[in-house]
This record gives structure tokens, C-alpha cells and sequence, in this order.
């Protein structure tokens, strides 16, 4: 009693928390983690030269650790490698399976162009074909921006690989296309339709 007397006069005359003795006395002695490992490393070495520490057994122990530990390591890699292929590999398919729906919806359109250029070509200037033509223009912009471009015929170089003769014209220049029968068209840069042609003799 006369201790915890003493204890608070103190703190009343210091004005503030003070540590009492023992709790003084516990914090001198505590451990440090410095401390502590200093002894961990002392004990180790005692059990070492007293010959209770194997050390052959514990460095065995040590190198299987490092194994599974690689070994873990490597599967991990592996499927983190698998899993960036296969999310690769979605994506690419994704794409494409989109690519070929819109080639094939385009191929199914490409004829009612062609019978609305034909239609268009017969209608008479005051026939309301200013209106028909804006939506034309508007359907082949919106076509473009899809990936569709027509293939240059008129006037150049035959090309197989991007025009189909089906018939010559002596009175043309050899080798150009004198006539246009039916546009073609690309379709992402690769063949979509070739152009039907004339070509001269």
C-alpha cells in the first residue's frame, strides 16, 4: 500500500505517467530482436560443437527445400505461360470468327448493291435519284469503315489475281481492261470477289 502511495504522489508531483519500477526493471530486460537472434546463432553454434547438430542431415533438408521450392516456382511459370497462350489464343479466334461473319454478311449484300448501281443507273435525273444516291454513298461508307474497298479495274493493268476475263476486245489497248461487268471487292486487303472484265486484245 504504501508503495502504490508513494507511486501516485509521484506521478501527481511529475505531472504526467512515469513507469513504475518493475515495469522499469521488465523493460531493461527485454529482449531486442538482435539480441535474440545473437543467441539463436550462440545456441546453434554450442549444438554444433557439442556434435548434436547434424549438419550433413540439416543441409540435405535445406537442398530438398530449395527443390520443391523451385520446383513450385516452375509450375507456377507454366501455368502462367499456359494461361497467356490460351487468352491469346481466345482473342485471336474471337477476331476471326468476327471477320468471317462480316465477310459472309457482306458476300450476301454485295448483289443488292449491284442491282441498286443498276438501278440507280437507269433512274432519271428527276426522279428523286439525288436522295437514292446519298443513301448509296451512306451504305458504302458504312461498308468501308468495315473493312470493304473495290478493286481498281477500268483502264489498268489486267490482273488475274484481282479480275476475271470473260471476254477480249480487239479494238482496246492489250492487256488493260477496257470494260467493267461487275465490280470486286476486297475485304480486309484479301479477295473478296473478283472484278468481271473485259480485256483488250
Amino acid at each position: 500500500m504504501a508503495e502504490q502511495r508513494k507511486y501516485h504522489e509521484e506521478m501527481a508531483a511529475g505531472g504526467g505517467e512515469q513507469l513504475r519500477p518493475a515495469d522499469q526493471a521488465q523493460g531493461m530486460h527485454a529482449p531486442t530482436d538482435e539480441a535474440r537472434l545473437r543467441a539463436e546463432a550462440a545456441e546453434l553454434q554450442s549444438a554444433i560443437e557439442a556434435g548434436d547438430f547434424d549438419i550433413m542431415a540439416f543441409l540435405t533438408e535445406y537442398q530438398k527445400a530449395q527443390s520443391v521450392a523451385a520446383d513450385a516456382e516452375s509450375r507456377a511459370l507454366r501455368v502462367q505461360a499456359d494461361f497467356d497462350n490460351y487468352r491469346r489464343r481466345t482473342r485471336r479466334e474471337a477476331e476471326e470468327a468476327g471477320k468471317r461473319g462480316a465477310r459472309e454478311l457482306i458476300c450476301n449484300i454485295l448483289p443488292v448493291i449491284d442491282n441498286l448501281e443498276r438501278a440507280i443507273a437507269l433512274m432519271p435525273d428527276d426522279s428523286g435519284k439525288d436522295g437514292v444516291l446519298m443513301i448509296y454513298r451512306q451504305l458504302m461508307d458504312a461498308l468501308a469503315c468495315a473493312g470493304l474497298s473495290e478493286i481498281a479495274a477500268l483502264g489498268a493493268d489486267f490482273d488475274p489475281n484481282f479480275h476475271q476475263a470473260v471476254a477480249e476486245d480487239a479494238a482496246g489497248p492489250k492487256g488493260k481492261v477496257t470494260l467493267v461487268l461487275q465490280k470486286g471487292y476486297l475485304f480486309d486487303d484479301k479477295l473478296l470477289r473478283p472484278s468481271m472484265v473485259h480485256v483488250g486484245k
